[in-house]
C-alpha cells in the first residue's frame, strides 16, 4: 500500500489549530488523523490507524477527501442517510404527492394504506414495498391519527361481570 501524504492546503500550525478548536469529538478525530499524517509523511495507513484506534480505510478516506477538497472536506463527507440519487422520488415530490393524497382522503376517496400504496405506485411507475410506505410516512411526519376505538371481539356483558366479581384484595394461595 502506498504511503500517505497530505497536500499543502493548510500548514502544520493551521492543522494543529483546527484540531484543538473542535468541540465535536467526531470532527476532532478526523482532524487528529489528518494531523498525524501531516506530521509523519510517508507513514502507511495501517500504522496511523493502529496508533489512533481506527481503521486504515477511514484514514485513507479522510486523507483522500482532504487532498481533493482541502479544509472544506467536511462538507463532502457523507455517512448514511437517504440519497436522492437512489430514491424513488425526491423529498419535494413526495411532499406534493402526500398533499394530493391528503386532499383525496378528505373527500373520502382514499381510506387505507393500500389505497395510498396504489397512488404511490402510479407516481413511481413501479411497485413499492410496505416498508417504503411507512418510511415515507415517517419522513413526512405522518402518524396514525385514529386508534382503534374498541376490540372487534369485545363483550360488554363479560366485562361488567368481571368487574362485579373482581376481588378487592388479592391473597396469595398457600
Amino acid at each position: 500500500m502506498p504511503a500517505l501524504k497530505l497536500k499543502d492546503h493548510l500548514s502544520l500550525s493551521e492543522l494543529k489549530s483546527k484540531l484543538f478548536t473542535q468541540t465535536d469529538i467526531r470532527i476532532f478525530k478526523q482532524w487528529q488523523i489528518l494531523n498525524a499524517v501531516a506530521n509523519s509523511p510517508g507513514t502507511k495507513a495501517d500504522v496511523i490507524a493502529c496508533l489512533l484506534g481506527t481503521t486504515p480505510t477511514i484514514v485513507r478516506r479522510y486523507v483522500r477527501l482532504y487532498n481533493k477538497y482541502g479544509s472544506e472536506y467536511l462538507s463532502h463527507l457523507q455517512w448514511g442517510g437517504r440519497r436522492e440519487a437512489r430514491s424513488n422520488l425526491s423529498f419535494l415530490q413526495e411532499e406534493v404527492l402526500l398533499k394530493n393524497i391528503a386532499e383525496k382522503s378528505l373527500k373520502g376517496e382514499i381510506l387505507t394504506a393500500k389505497d395510498i400504496r396504489k397512488e404511490v405506485e402510479k407516481k413511481v411507475k413501479r411497485s413499492v414495498s410496505e416498508d417504503y410506505l411507512w418510511d415515507l410516512f415517517k419522513r413526512h411526519e405522518w402518524k396514525k391519527k385514529a386508534p382503534r376505538p374498541k376490540h372487534p371481539l369485545h363483550n360488554i356483558a363479560a366485562q361488567d361481570l368481571f368487574k362485579k366479581n373482581l376481588q378487592k384484595f388479592w391473597q396469595p394461595t398457600l
